[in-house]
């Protein structure tokens, strides 16, 4: 019998043997970590014959929970989203304890159960069917720390585990823990090598964008080298980034477009004039950074005051940092371009500026005014007229903002229209001295001079309420070694219309007239040479409430003219009759008397400046 029994153990421990060398097979057959977990809750239940389920478990650093990594003979669905704290049910207690447990009965399974979180007892419920008859739990060792459970499940009333299979599965464990930890140190290299891969790829498309983007600079700023026109910089940039580039002016007007038939975007144009407007109030240089989702704005060649705007239109925005870096470059290449024209601009303006001092200097010799004539381009025997502009004393920043707009808004119109014109700074005012071809007459002079004055105020009125200057026009001279003569009456306006408010913010000096003679007079003389002759007609209006002041001022606007005086009056003629002879009574005059009637009329002009302004 004894003989049996060691025979039976001999075959029992070969069946183990043979068992192990299996599992070994198998769990060296992959070093995919998920196969290998799979394979060993598999291979665990085949070789223990009561084993009807399994499930194994990993400890989970991040969570703090044990985790289903593998299964059988459960619903997957369900019992993957299992998580056992330690000491939970009796997977949580052979993990807290670093040893096998067995649990022999329905009971005891049950009793462990019940420590189970609701939601990890309604979980397993829907995995299986009904609760384990036994359960033996073997906790999967690394050195001192336990870093899994492999529990093992019978459902069957007539099979029993037996200790023989607990130390079949605790060896099982121990080889699952040497396949566990290589297939966790294969992941690592796998993820360390894919890591490397990654960081290969990511270092060839930084070299290859950096590769593009030095290519990209170096042909924007042969570009700008070349003195390329701002459609190169366009059709560049968009090849470049493949989005729509618009560069516009000062004022929001189109200078070049990487689209010939580029529609006009009212938005951009609003929302340029409204930087205009919101910088000229700032200390601070303000950015305009974007405005919509569908494009965005970058100011050229300065923040104070922009010479320009670049605009990228797309609907895939924001760029990226190759297309920013791009852009960014080609705002610098064509602001550039843009500073190189202002500088053009300003040297024209010394030029002129040492013209007018040659001009108004007694001692003028005809060399230096031939060379001006050459770097001007310039005929001397054209019709001359000088525009004084005179920007009112504000904050420094402010007047900075004035002047910069003034300028900006005069290149602009030279651009637009055929005026001839040269600007120079002189002292805090800005002189324009324009020409006119010598065949075309004082007329057409006049005529180009106006419109390019009502297209200037048009234009700032866009951009600011504010009036930005005053401006006093001097007649036309034959010849440029008159022009001394149209500067002088252009200061005059000025004064005049420093002085006289009412007689608004331009003016030629031929419209002015008589009232020049005023500038000689303070306003106290003015005033009380006024109501000398107004003071008894002024009297009886206020006692009456009439309108004779106001008949007079008409009558005296028509040249006497009592029908068209009437007509304007609506009145009668006889009713304009009857008040024109009042008038003249109260005021102690007659209108046929020529001195009576200048006197009249000097004061009527005096008053209405100085008190109906």
């Amino acid at each position: 019998m004894a003989r049996g029994l060691l025979e039976n153990e001999a075959e029992l421990s070969i069946r183990q043997l043979h068992v192990l060398m299996q599992v070994s097979r198998i769990f060296n057959s992959s070093l995919d970590f998920y196969a290998v977990i799979q394979s060993v809750i598999e291979e665990a239940v085949s070789v223990i014959d009561a084993a009807d389920g399994g499930v194994l478990f990993l400890y989970d650093d991040e969570r703090k929970r044990l985790k289903v990594a593998g299964s059988t003979g459960f619903r997957k669905k369900t019992v993957n989203e299992v998580l056992l704290k330690s000491g939970e049910s009796m997977t949580g207690l052979a993990f807290q304890r670093k040893e096998t447990l067995h649990f022999r009965t329905n009971l005891e399974v049950e009793e462990a159960m019940k420590t189970m979180t609701p939601q990890n007892a309604t979980l397993y419920h829907q995995s299986a069917d009904d609760l384990p008859m036994s359960t033996i739990c073997i906790p999967i060792m690394k050195e001192d720390s336990c870093t899994g459970v492999i529990v093992l499940d019978r459902f069957n009333q007539e099979k029993s585990f037996k200790e023989d299979d607990i130390r079949l599965v605790e060896a099982i464990s121990s080889q699952a823990a040497i396949a566990i930890m290589n297939a966790e140190l294969y992941r690592n290299k796998e993820a360390s090598l894919q890591k490397l891969k990654q960081f290969n790829q990511t270092m060839i498309n930084q070299n290859e964008r950096l590769s593009k983007s030095v290519e990209t600079h170096h042909a924007l700023s042969d570009i700008g080298m070349n003195e390329g026109s701002f459609q190169e910089i366009c059709s560049y940039l968009t090849k470049s980034i493949g989005k729509t580039v618009v560069i516009f002016d000062p004022f929001g007007e189109v200078t070049a477009s990487s689209h010939k038939e580029w529609p006009s975007n009212s938005n951009l144009q609003t929302m340029i004039i409204k930087h205009l407007n919101t910088i000229q109030y700032k200390k601070h240089e303000v950015e305009v950074d974007h405005a919509k989702e569908d494009f965005l704005l970058f100011p050229l060649g300065r923040l104070s005051f922009p010479l320009g705007y670049l605009a990228i239109i797309s609907e895939s925005l924001p760029l990226t940092r190759f297309e920013h870096s791009a852009v960014f470059h080609a705002c610098t290449v064509a602001g550039l371009q843009l500073m190189k024209q202002e500088a053009e601009h300003k040297e024209q303006q010394r030029l002129t500026g040492e013209l007018l001092i040659h001009l108004l200097s007694t001692h003028e010799e005809e060399a230096d005014l031939n060379f001006f004539a050459d770097r001007l381009r310039t005929d001397w025997e054209d019709y001359f007229t000088v525009a004084v502009l005179d920007v009112p004393p504000c904050e420094q920043g402010h007047e900075e903002w004035m002047r910069s707009c003034i300028h900006a808004s005069i290149r602009h119109l030279l651009h637009k229209n055929d005026t001839k014109l040269l600007v120079t700074e002189w002292g805090r005012q800005i002189v324009i001295l324009f020409h006119e071809d010598r065949f075309g007459g004082i007329e057409s002079c006049v005529g180009s001079i106006n419109r390019f004055i009502q297209d200037f105020k048009e234009l700032t009125a866009r951009i600011t309420s504010e009036k930005m200057c005053r401006i006093g026009i001097g007649k036309p001279v034959k010849g440029i070694l008159t022009v001394d003569q149209s500067f002088e009456e252009a200061k005059k306006t000025i004064k005049f219309l420093e002085r006289f408010t009412f007689a608004g913010h331009s003016s030629w000096y031929g419209e002015i007239g008589a009232l020049r003679l005023l500038l000689n007079n303070n306003e106290d003389d003015l005033a009380n040479y006024a109501l000398e002759y107004l003071s008894p007609l002024l009297a009886y209006e206020k006692r009456r409430k009439g309108e004779l002041f106001q008949t007079l001022f008409v009558y005296l606007s028509t040249g006497q003219d009592l029908k068209n005086a009437s007509e304007q009056l609506h009145v009668h003629v006889n009713t304009m009759n009857y008040r024109i002879q009042r008038i003249q009574e109260i005021l102690s005059i007659n209108f046929n008397e020529p001195s009576d009637l200048m006197n009249i009329q000097v004061a009527c002009t005096i008053y209405r400046y100085l008190f109906e302004a």
